[in-house]
């Protein structure tokens, strides 16, 4: 949960950046309004990731290609 949250905190502050040096900082409703939907689309991504993360760094298992049936 802690890594969703880092991420969704590096969303935030990426989009906040970039709305203020590109959009020459426009008025909170559009901070707003492009933060959160930035956010729920990205919602999907960040769970499935900060799993990924989670259980790559605390987990002990590593892919091994010899069990791949590909």
């Amino acid at each position: 949960m802690y890594i969703s949250y880092a991420f969704s905190t590096l969303i935030v502050a990426a989009v906040g950046v970039l709305l203020y040096f590109l959009g020459n900082d426009p008025e909170v409703w559009v901070y707003v309004t492009a933060v959160a939907m930035t956010v729920v689309v990205f919602t999907p991504l960040m769970f499935r990731y900060a799993r990924v993360v989670m259980l790559y760094a605390f987990g002990g298992t590593h892919f091994d290609p010899r069990y791949s049936k590909a």
